[in-house]
């Protein structure tokens, strides 16, 4: 195995489980009518910029008190273009969110492609055309940290959204979940369970640029 040393907050990231074990599914996956990614996970923050990738409509920031933080420009980023390495912004974005944390069944999996399909949307922001992204990421649990409420597993799936892709049996430890329910199945899994996660990317709506 291979041990990433990307952190949690910023930057990421089997074999089903036998029959009978019932999924342990986060709040949203109940309600895959409306996925909603909430005003809570907003941030207002200033920094450098350090990569951008035209092409996927993503850029990276470094902020001082969080190190580099990759997120996709939403629709509603009308200057995208004009955004230049080295430039200090003011970025208006949302965070990770746990839609899916379960136990990795057939009926799980479904759930997360359908939830990937549709996408999300982002509390308070009705002139955002775009769907927001999900991505998913499968493996097996090596730890769990309640104090943190996060996950590490060993990479099954080669998902999202770091590019390149993180390898197969790579460990990766996974953004913060934040959802009632996603901590509540933290609290269910141990080493060894095989798992599949949704998370939505980090979004930003604005990038205003200082210098």
């Amino acid at each position: 195995m291979q041990t990433n040393r990307r952190t949690t907050l910023k930057l990421l990231g089997g074999a089903a489980l036998a029959a009978g074990v019932l999924p342990v599914l986060s709040h949203q996956a109940a309600a895959q009518d409306d996925l909603v990614v909430p005003n809570s996970l907003q941030n207002f923050k200033r920094g450098t910029i350090h990569i951008i990738h035209p092409e996927t409509r993503s850029f990276s920031i470094i902020w001082e008190d969080l190190g580099r933080v990759k997120m996709k420009a939403a629709d509603l980023v009308a200057n995208f273009a004009s955004l230049k390495v080295g430039q200090i912004v003011d970025v208006h974005w949302y965070d990770y969110m746990d839609f899916l944390i379960a136990k990795k069944t057939p009926d799980s999996v479904a759930r997360g492609k359908a939830m990937m399909a549709k996408g999300a949307r982002l509390q308070g922001i009705p002139d955002a055309q775009q769907r927001i992204r999900l991505w998913n990421m499968d493996g097996m649990v090596t730890k769990v940290d309640p104090a943190t409420n996060t996950i590490f597993l060993i990479n099954a799936s080669g998902g999202e959204p770091d590019k390149p892709s993180p390898n197969s049996g790579e460990v990766i430890q996974m953004p913060q979940v934040v959802t009632d329910a996603g901590k509540a199945a933290l609290r269910t899994l141990q080493p060894g369970d095989v798992i599949t996660t949704v998370f939505s990317q980090q979004t930003a709506i604005k990038a205003t640029i200082i210098r």
